[in-house]
């Protein structure tokens, strides 16, 4: 994973895993990402490129039938 990734905001990786799977299911998904934990980050500049490429979240993902 690149280190990059790591500088998401909680609300573009909403938008990706939503868009995303909307796609694949073809029809209209929200997503919600709670308890980001994006280690050894100070600031978008210092994304920590040495260190350990780790990031966790969860999702909950809604649709209507």
């Amino acid at each position: 994973m690149s280190n990059q990734l790591k500088t998401l905001s909680k609300d573009q990786l909403e938008t990706l895993i939503s868009k995303t799977i909307s796609e694949y299911l073809d029809e209209d998904v929200n997503c919600d990402v709670s308890n980001m934990d994006t280690p050894n980050i100070n600031s978008e500049e210092n994304v920590g490129h040495h260190s350990k490429r780790l990031m966790h979240f969860e999702v909950d993902l809604s649709y209507r039938e």
